[in-house]
């Protein structure tokens, strides 16, 4: 009885001891953020309004904001409008014209907001394509022991950009199509025959944003060996290990884009990129290209990017086992669906180390 009261009192100090700390904080007005990345290129181009959402919001969703009047103007004077066509998303159907500096302006709830100016960058080019074995190491967690430290073999695909002088920032997106085969059995005009199953699917980058810039505290403003994508020698993490791997068609975007935009993005990476050690970077409102005319003090987030595309298209095969690899350039853009199969027709997008297009 005496040991069974002696715990219970234990258990009774602890819990009068304990108290819950609720800390406080500020409370702050959601703010307005400007999603604009408008490329030259395409015949539609959008906006985004919507707004922030405070520390201790239940709702997950960010409120789309409507009502407002978007454009944008240029060095000589035009106005080129953009309509909302479903809550806080406005469009255009103009072409923006390549050789003109925009400004946009956005009209909502009484005050103006603006961006800096913005120049149309040239067409961007890649001088050079090229893979290297290498390997690449991830860490798991802290880091506390060796098992937390993963070294994967693959190759890397790089890039040579030579200085393009009025552009010299860039920004790459890649979509790799993994291609592999199966086969089922068939009976035709009477005989068993084992016919191919062609299989596709599409991977995306995941993480922080792939950009290029001139190499700091140098006079050259060339851009040599720019990691563009690492391929996994284990490709069987894609794919069931029944089956036959058969390469990869890899599909860059290279966009060109300003300085301040390259600037921002490369703010973001360092805050996207940190896991909570102790050097990391602090966490901080990233300052874009946009504010509040009509009353600075108000914050609006975001950033105006006005953006010009190029596209690349490359076929890289290896095997598992063995060093050397195969990498080559695609000349003739198909247009390949996300993910799907093909019985018996091989596709006409489908690659391999040797095949010819049909303007050769």
């Amino acid at each position: 009885m005496k040991q069974g009261l002696y715990i219970l009192i234990l258990i009774l100090t602890f819990v009068a001891c304990e108290e819950i700390y609720n800390p406080k904080i500020d409370e702050v007005d959601d703010m307005l953020v400007v999603e604009a990345i408008l490329r030259v290129d395409q015949q539609f181009n959008s906006i985004k309004l919507y707004r922030s959402r405070g520390f201790n919001a239940t709702d997950e969703s960010y409120p789309r904001v409507s009502g407002a009047t978007v454009f944008l103007t240029d060095d000589e004077g035009g106005t080129l409008n953009f309509a909302e066509s479903t809550a806080g998303i406005y469009i255009t159907n103009e072409l923006l014209n390549p050789n003109r500096i925009y400004t946009l302006y956005i009209n909502l709830d009484g005050e103006q907001y603006v961006s800096e100016a913005q120049e149309v960058p040239i067409t961007p080019v890649i001088d050079t394509v090229y893979g290297e074995r290498d390997y690449r190491v991830s860490v798991r967690g802290a880091a506390n022991t060796a098992d937390d430290i993963v070294k994967e073999y693959g190759i890397q695909i790089l890039a040579d950009i030579n200085d393009q002088e009025t552009l010299n920032h860039y920004r790459f997106y890649g979509r790799k199509v993994i291609q592999y085969m199966d086969t089922y059995d068939t009976v035709i005009m009477g005989m068993p025959e084992t016919r191919p199953i062609y299989i596709w699917r599409s991977v995306y980058p995941s993480g922080i944003f792939n950009i290029a810039g001139p190499p700091s505290y140098s006079a050259s403003r060339d851009i040599s060996k720019h990691p563009l994508e690492f391929f996994e020698d284990d490709y069987f993490k894609y794919i069931p290990d029944t089956l036959s791997f058969m390469g990869w068609i890899y599909i860059i975007d290279e966009f060109g884009i300003n300085e301040n935009s390259y600037n921002y993005y490369n703010d973001l990476n360092q805050q996207l990129g940190a896991e909570g050690r102790i050097f990391d970077p602090v966490y901080v409102q990233l300052q874009g290209n946009m504010y509040c005319d009509s009353d600075p003090s108000k914050v609006v987030l975001g950033n105006f990017e006005i953006t010009t595309r190029s596209e690349f298209r490359y076929y890289l095969y290896y095997t598992r086992k063995r060093e050397e690899f195969w990498l080559r350039k695609i000349p003739y853009f198909y247009d390949i669906p996300e993910r799907g199969y093909i019985k018996d027709d091989r596709p006409d997008f489908w690659e391999q180390i040797s095949r010819t297009y049909p303007d050769e």
